[in-house]
C-alpha cells in the first residue's frame, strides 16, 4: 500500500500531494535548515520564505495538474533550491550525503569557475582566469603559460586563443 500525503506550504493556498517518501525527503530538508538556523535572528523569516519558495517551484512543476509529486520532483527542487547558509556554515539540503546539522558541518567551498577576467589583463585574460581558478598569483601563471609555449613550440599559444573565445568573461576575480 503507498501511502499520499497531502501538504500545505507557507504562502500558498494550494495543497500538494506527496508520495510518503517525498513528504519525508522534503521534511528532513526542512528539518536540517531549522536546525541550522536556530540562533539566528531571522530564523522564522528565512524558513517561512524557504516554505514559500519550495511551494512556487512546486506550483511552476504541476502546472495546474493535479498529480501526486514523488522524490524525483523534491529532490529536483530542493537542488534547485540548494542549502541554506548562514553566517557560520550551511544547512545542508537534499543530496548533501551527510546526516549531520550540527556546527561540526564543514561548509561547502564556494564552487569556482573557469573564466576570463578584465581587471589586469594583458591580452585576453585567460591567465587571469585561471590564476583566480587555481588561486594562484597571476605572474607565476603567466610565466608557466609562456614556458610551456615556449617548450610546445607554440601549442600553448592555439590554446590559449581558443581559451580566449570559449571562456565567458567577468569584470574581476571576485565574479
Amino acid at each position: 500500500m503507498d501511502k499520499t500525503i497531502v501538504i500545505g506550504l507557507t504562502g500558498h493556498a494550494d495543497r500538494f500531494r506527496l508520495a510518503e517518501e517525498a513528504y519525508e525527503e522534503l521534511t528532513r530538508y526542512l528539518d536540517r535548515a531549522a536546525a541550522r538556523l536556530h540562533d539566528d535572528p531571522d530564523r522564522a523569516e528565512v524558513l517561512h520564505d524557504l516554505e514559500r519558495s519550495i511551494g512556487d517551484k512546486l506550483a511552476a512543476r504541476l502546472a495546474g495538474a493535479d498529480r501526486l509529486l514523488g522524490s524525483t520532483d523534491i529532490e529536483a527542487v530542493l537542488d534547485e533550491i540548494g542549502s541554506v547558509e548562514t553566517g557560520d556554515g550551511l544547512a545542508h539540503g537534499a543530496g548533501s550525503g551527510t546526516g549531520s546539522t550540527g556546527p561540526a558541518a564543514a561548509p561547502s567551498p564556494r564552487p569556482r569557475r573557469l573564466h576570463r577576467v578584465r581587471e589586469g589583463q594583458q591580452l585576453a585574460g585567460v591567465c587571469n582566469g585561471l590564476a583566480a581558478y587555481a588561486e594562484l598569483r597571476v605572474d607565476w601563471v603567466r610565466t608557466l603559460f609562456l614556458l610551456a609555449t615556449v617548450v610546445t613550440a607554440g601549442a600553448f599559444a592555439i590554446v590559449y586563443v581558443v581559451l580566449a573565445f570559449i571562456l565567458p568573461v567577468t569584470d574581476t576575480r571576485d565574479a
